[in-house]
């Protein structure tokens, strides 16, 4: 977990609710693997475009994809 759990915590207060030190560290794992799975696919999108940079438009299309 390379993510740092301060900022999810703030972000899942945000609920007006109590939130306990697992769930801010599952919430975290859950959003590491969000954001690998995008990633990958953004990477993949533009590997097959002949690009070496990841776009914008990369990004948006792998979330249109994957959510």
């Amino acid at each position: 977990m390379d993510m740092p759990l301060a900022p999810i915590e703030k972000i899942l207060k945000r609920t007006q609710m109590r939130v306990s030190k697992e769930a801010v560290k599952e919430f975290t794992i859950f959003m590491e693997q969000i954001i690998a799975d995008i990633s990958a696919e953004a990477a993949a999108n533009a590997k097959r475009n002949k690009r070496k940079t990841v776009s914008a438009s990369d990004i948006l299309a792998a979330k249109r994809k994957l959510l």
